[in-house]
């Protein structure tokens, strides 16, 4: 059976992100997407050989986060540049996450890698905030269940904490 079949996985918006963004090669090429590159040359430079960066640059197409768009220099032939989409755009926070806990759990000796800046000018951090735009602390954060997992429980007729086996919802 697909694990992602399972409820606790289909019903779950973690899971299927991981189903884009579940390879390291992806998020390193978003990653230099947002520093600026485009073309496969200088996303090779990051020493992903080149038979999976042709295939994760196409998954990352196929996905929607990024856009092939054709280029052509004087005198040469037309190529491909890839651009990120609003999909892809939308991952910075995910990216923003990924090197506070970096920079956290995982520091370098030299300072951070990456650095997130409003404007160019202040450096910025992600956290939490209620509907009214208040600050809230992490360890005041829990995660829950969401409507179409219990949904699908309910489809299914169980109850959430009832038996969730191989056999739930398939």
């Amino acid at each position: 059976m697909d694990a992602m079949s399972l409820p606790a996985n289909r019903h779950c918006p973690i899971a299927r992100t991981l189903a884009v963004l579940g390879q390291k090669w992806n998020l390193l090429l978003l990653r230099e997407a947002f520093l600026g590159r485009t073309r496969f040359a200088e996303f090779q430079r990051i020493g992903i050989p080149n038979a999976t960066l042709g295939q994760r640059l196409n998954d990352l197409v196929g996905a929607g986060l990024l856009e092939r768009v054709t280029y052509q220099e004087e005198g040469e032939r037309s190529r491909e540049e890839y651009v990120l989409t609003d999909a892809g755009r939308d991952v910075l926070p995910i990216l923003a996450a990924l090197s506070e806990w970096g920079d956290r759990h995982r520091p370098q000796e030299t300072g951070r890698g990456v650095i997130y800046m409003a404007d160019g000018e202040r450096p910025v951090h992600l956290e939490f905030r209620d509907p009214d735009g208040e600050p809230v602390p992490q360890d005041a954060v829990t995660i829950i269940r969401g409507p179409a997992y219990h949904a699908a429980l309910a489809a299914a007729g169980r109850s959430p904490d009832g038996d969730l086996g191989a056999d739930a919802l398939s």
